[in-house]
């Protein structure tokens, strides 16, 4: 290998040390993000402390005349900390909030432009601030809170005998609207979407879908992974390893209505013997029709040897027979008095 040249390490020290500065540069720029969006030692304001002496309308003006409550600014928050602060550090100072009048926090509950909102008319009817922001007049920290979900504000609607219609909150979503999340990939990853269970209003099929439109679409578009191939050689094996999404469009009698017919390619003749466990590897717990669900020519299941005579119905067979006592079949985990009369 062909040694670098004194000029091509210079180039090469100094990307390197570029490199550096910008990796530094970069993780600088973080952590004063975060330490006003929600670091470690991000300033956590504290409803609990101004609660004592204010009342909410002191400080968010507009909570019962405007649409959005407000956030005080800086001139507001100066009448009563302006004499306080000489005794704080600059950098905990009610100024270090603020950036040109504006207050530098996350406001937790802004809401989507295309929401319609009034507080005023929430104000209304509950005139207690907590009945929709719980905790917050004991809080110390506005972010631990849990946000409005939109499950909570259909129950009060609801509850109050208002419209859940989605034109009564929303200017442009409808279940006539697709949300933004449904581009043209959206057919490919919406069933893993589904599956995930997530309770995200833009991932909850059913505000907007019937299980029937699930059924209706899939019996004309199956899958993308359901190819011939998958169906001759793939589907057990998925099936085996995540059930739970096969039993999202298909029950088990699905599968029996074929398997009756058409045995698993691995199935031949000497596939398994009347001792081992072959069956059970895919078929527990089996079901109260057994292997004859399968098996419907096997003239040894019917002649069972009869309990001895010392042997009742009430004994627990697995108590010895499998443990002390070997057993001529696999323990299919059905009564042995089925058979064993």
């Amino acid at each position: 290998m062909a040694l670098l040249s004194n000029d091509s390490r210079h180039d090469s020290r100094a990307r390197s040390l570029t490199i550096a500065g910008l990796i530094a540069l970069g993780l600088g720029g973080c952590a004063l993000l975060g330490s006003l969006r929600g670091g470690k030692d991000r300033f956590a304001f504290s409803h609990r402390i101004h609660a004592e002496e204010l009342e909410c309308t002191d400080c968010h003006l507009g909570a019962e005349d405007e649409d959005v409550a407000g956030i005080p600014g800086l001139a507001q928050c100066l009448l009563c900390h302006e004499e306080g602060d000489e005794e704080v550090p600059p950098e905990r100072r009610i100024e270090a909030l603020f950036a040109e009048e504006e207050f530098l926090a996350t406001n937790v509950y802004a809401l989507d432009d295309e929401v319609i909102f009034s507080h005023p008319d929430h104000a209304s009817i509950a005139p207690e601030c907590s009945a929709c922001h719980k905790g917050i007049e004991t809080s110390d920290d506005v972010a631990q809170l849990e946000r409005l979900s939109m499950d909570s504000c259909m129950n009060c609607h609801e509850t109050l005998g208002i419209s859940t219609e989605c034109s009564t909150c929303h200017s442009q979503l409808s279940t006539q609207t697709a949300p933004r999340t449904h581009d043209d990939n959206w057919i490919r990853w919406h069933g893993p979407q589904f599956r995930a269970g997530s309770e995200a209003p833009a991932q909850r099929c059913d505000l907007c879908h019937e299980s029937s439109s699930c059924d209706a679409c899939h019996l004309i578009d199956p899958p993308q992974n359901h190819t011939n191939y998958w169906r001759q050689r793939g589907h057990a094996i998925t099936s085996s390893m995540d059930r739970e999404s096969c039993s999202a469009c298909h029950r088990s009698d699905f599968c029996n209505r074929c398997h009756e017919d058409a045995i698993p390619m691995n199935h031949t003749g000497m596939w398994g013997n009347a001792r081992n466990n072959h069956c059970v590897t895919c078929h527990f717990p089996l079901k109260s029709e057994g292997c004859i669900t399968c098996h419907k020519g096997t003239p040894s299941h019917a002649t069972a040897a009869p309990l001895p005579p010392d042997h009742t119905p009430a004994l627990n067979c697995r108590q010895c027979h499998g443990l002390s006592a070997p057993l001529p079949h696999v323990d299919n985990g059905s009564q042995c008095t089925l058979c064993h009369r």
